[in-house]
């Protein structure tokens, strides 16, 4: 099975290295080694064999793969899985294998490009990035899945032109979220940075921000959900980050759709949209707050 997706229509000449595949699909090709996997266990339990390791494995839980890791599953207890093979060049067509060595990457350091990498960092080792099998909460594991859903939805149904960049789009809401959650650095790849054990209140409320990254979030929804009001949460976060709690979620958007707008062809009143502004005049202005320029005069000149 090649583990890519192909236009079905022969004049958009479209290929994207991105395939969605579960339970039994997935497990015939699990062993590829061209591809890199995220594998979301659902239901069940196994043993498994990891990089010369045995390890128990409950759901729901998360492994990220690279190109060269193996896996191995036990035969006799089977579980519901969803697996996402790809190959870096799905988020930007110039991450070949090769940028990934130490010696390539720490040369990108402050480019576009190396925030690509990063972006994978759940995958390979990016400046001692931690990888491993990931126990999920059941919110998370359903984020997890919807993305997935999302993914599959725009490379099988490929309703416009549109569908390359939609699936990549959702690919990288779905590195975003799986740094929130597979790092001990939350959103290491945001210029702000915490650990998770130093503060739960702020790693509680930056997860909760991933997983609603497109929805309204008030102050208030926020003392309500987290039992605190904003003065305190304000406190924290100024503590630990040096900027208000809605500061802080104006950055994580303004990131991601920095992102959406650079490797994706997505028509910028939808990234406002995946990034929780139903007013585009506003996100404009936000953007370029943030930014120094327009959403169109950035995408104009990645």
């Amino acid at each position: 099975m090649e583990l890519l997706t192909k236009s079905k229509k022969k004049e958009w000449n479209r290929i994207i290295y991105l395939k969605v595949l579960e339970n039994q699909d997935a497990m015939n090709c699990i062993k590829d080694q061209h591809t890199c996997k995220l594998i979301l266990i659902l239901e069940g339990h196994n043993v498994i064999q990891y990089n010369h390791k045995t390890l128990p494995i409950i759901a729901p839980a998360v492994i990220c793969l690279n190109h060269k890791d193996a896996i191995t599953f036990e035969e006799d207890q089977p579980c519901k899985l969803t697996v996402l093979f790809f190959q870096p060049t799905a988020l930007n067509d110039q991450l070949k294998y090769n940028v990934f060595e130490p010696q390539f990457y720490e040369s990108m350091e402050g480019t576009t490009i190396f925030q690509d990498i990063t972006l994978l960092s759940s995958f390979y080792e990016i400046h001692q990035s931690k990888r491993e099998i990931t126990i999920l909460d059941t919110a998370s594991a359903v984020t997890l899945n919807q993305l997935l859903e999302k993914i599959n939805n725009e490379l099988t149904e490929q309703v416009d032109d549109y569908w390359p960049c939609r699936s990549r789009s959702y690919f990288i809401e779905l590195l975003f979220f799986l740094e929130s959650i597979c790092q001990n650095n939350s959103m290491q790849n945001l210029s702000i940075v915490i650990d998770k054990n130093d503060n739960q209140l702020v790693h509680n409320i930056i997860h909760y921000f991933s997983k609603n990254i497109d929805k309204k979030i008030t102050l208030s929804e926020l003392e309500k959900r987290f039992a605190c009001n904003r003065n305190q949460i304000n406190q924290e976060f100024q503590k630990e980050l040096g900027t208000t709690v809605m500061k802080y979620l104006i950055q994580m958007r303004m990131q991601l759709a920095s992102i959406l707008i650079r490797d994706t062809e997505i028509p910028i009143y939808e990234v406002a949209l995946r990034v929780g502004y139903s007013d585009i005049g506003y996100f404009a202005r936000t953007f370029k707050l943030y930014h120094g320029t327009t959403p169109s005069e950035y995408q104009s000149c990645v």
